[in-house]
């Protein structure tokens, strides 16, 4: 003897409002981690952009020191760089250091400092090139 089933009058097929809310607090919260992520890449996309401009004066500190005659090696002054990194003025800041290594060698040291805002803090940055110098 076989039993039928009862079959409901009301046999939309089709999602309820509950189910459709839930949906969507799903999608929100994987959005809402999603958004998050971004930050974070952002922020480390603005420190290797602030690293790299770093790196760029370094290297133009570098062919100055080059070009600047032997002897006159060890009054390399510090100084102060503004470089534009996304639209934004950023100082860096440059010191040398000269030290002789014999009659016809001298080691430049260069190094480029830099600070970021990172929510409440302000961290400090640096960068250090070091080169030797022959005399010609």
């Amino acid at each position: 003897m076989r039993r039928e089933m009862p079959v409901s009058k009301n046999n939309a097929s089709g999602m309820t409002l509950v189910e459709v809310l839930v949906s969507l607090v799903i999608v929100f919260i994987v959005f809402l981690g999603l958004s998050s992520s971004g930050l974070v890449v952002l922020n480390e996309n603005i420190k290797n952009e602030l690293r790299d401009e770093a790196v760029n004066v370094a290297d133009s500190a570098v062919q100055d020191a080059r070009r600047v005659l032997f002897d006159n090696l060890a009054t390399l002054p510090a100084d102060n760089v503004l470089r534009q990194v996304r639209n934004v003025n950023r100082p860096f800041s440059v010191t040398r250091t000269v030290a002789t290594l014999d009659a016809d060698n001298r080691q430049v040291t260069i190094d480029v400092a830099w600070t970021r805002i990172e929510g409440s803090q302000t961290l400090p940055y640096s960068h250090q090139v070091v080169t030797v110098v022959r005399r010609p």
